[in-house]
């Protein structure tokens, strides 16, 4: 069972909780992938199985029924079970007003313990379609957010980003298409090449390009999930020379095909 969300939730102080999937998955050990360095973070809350993740550095976690399990923006992991699971998850990035994540600013993995019980109500509330259901849900997703925050002893911190920074990603945003260019977005920004390129690096963790590329596909995901366009259209409204280029890169990152991917999330 796949339930789409809506697509942010304001909060106070420019903040918005972006929920850009979420779902009831049951799987057997076809649960098995390798995710590198995404560009959102992850909730996974453990209904029952038996299923983990190693890190890059090689930690394995058993995730264990009751708990949740926080893995932010940019964490890389190996993920599988050993015979079956189930779950509740959720796909989220929290934005601020400059339009980037505050939670790429955390560094490690963190867990609750909302017990079985709440996750199995929370399922129920997610299978709901009344409104003041899925303000419940939003109002558990907050608690969980927020509990993790103090248990972990984190506190999330705006970035005093470089303001050709906040320029390009702004123009990004707006004109979201491979054929962008550094060149293109240092010049919106009034600054060379060179610095922006080295603000990114700096501040980001990332080369302009790559977060241009983040942003495409993260966008082209949705698009997939949540609309009948077809992968042609798709592939012309980011841009792309075709639909087989398109194709090419969305299986490099992914490991599967638009085609396949978007059977994973009917419409």
């Amino acid at each position: 069972m796949i339930i789409h969300p809506c697509q942010s939730l304001c909060g106070l102080n420019g903040l918005h909780l972006r929920i850009l999937d979420c779902g009831h998955a049951r799987s057997a050990r076809e649960w098995v992938g390798n995710v590198v360095s995404p560009s959102y973070s992850r909730l996974y809350y453990i209904c029952g199985g038996d299923p983990y993740f190693t890190t890059a550095e090689g930690r394995t976690v058993e995730m264990k029924a009751g708990c949740c399990y926080f893995l932010p923006a940019g964490f890389s992991f190996d993920h599988a079970c050993r015979t079956q699971m189930e779950q509740l998850y959720f796909h989220i990035q929290l934005i601020d007003d400059t339009g980037l994540d505050l939670f790429r600013g955390c560094s490690e993995m963190m867990v609750d313990t909302p017990g079985t019980e709440r996750i199995q109500r929370m399922i129920e509330l997610a299978a709901s379609k009344q409104p003041d259901d899925a303000l419940r849900l939003r109002q558990e997703l907050y608690g969980t957010i927020l509990s993790m925050l103090e248990r972990h002893e984190v506190h999330l911190n705006r970035t005093d980003y470089a303001r050709c920074i906040l320029d390009a990603v702004a123009y990004i945003r707006k004109n979201l298409s491979v054929q962008l260019t550094v060149k293109q977005l240092a010049e919106h920004a009034h600054v060379s090449e060179s610095t922006l390129e080295k603000a990114f690096r700096a501040e980001l963790g990332m080369t302009v390009g790559r977060y241009v590329d983040e942003e495409i596909f993260l966008a082209a995901e949705r698009q997939l999930k949540q609309t009948k366009l077809s992968i042609a259209q798709i592939s012309e409204r980011f841009g792309f020379c075709d639909q087989f280029y398109f194709s090419r890169r969305f299986r490099a990152r992914y490991g599967l095909s638009p085609q396949q991917y978007r059977k994973r999330y009917p419409f």
